[in-house]
């Protein structure tokens, strides 16, 4: 059994596979990674593998722009 973690799409609230009156909110849960249930909601969009989008787009191995006529 793999474990993932994953956290639902912005603004949406996705039960849990075994227990329909938990959900899984903006907090990353660890999951089975090899459920079905929970694959089918990772294609359609309802979830977010946590570390797809807990990593900041800090831009760091973007070399800097200059503008023109600033140098």
């Amino acid at each position: 059994m793999t474990k993932i973690k994953v956290r639902a799409a912005e603004g949406l609230n996705v039960p849990m596979e075994h227990d329909p009156y938990a959900y899984i909110g903006a907090d990353a849960v660890e999951v089975d990674g090899d459920s079905l249930y929970y694959r089918c909601l990772l294609a359609d969009g309802d979830l977010v593998a946590a570390e797809d989008a807990a990593e900041p787009d800090t831009g760091s191995s973007k070399p800097a722009k200059t503008q023109k006529g600033s140098e």
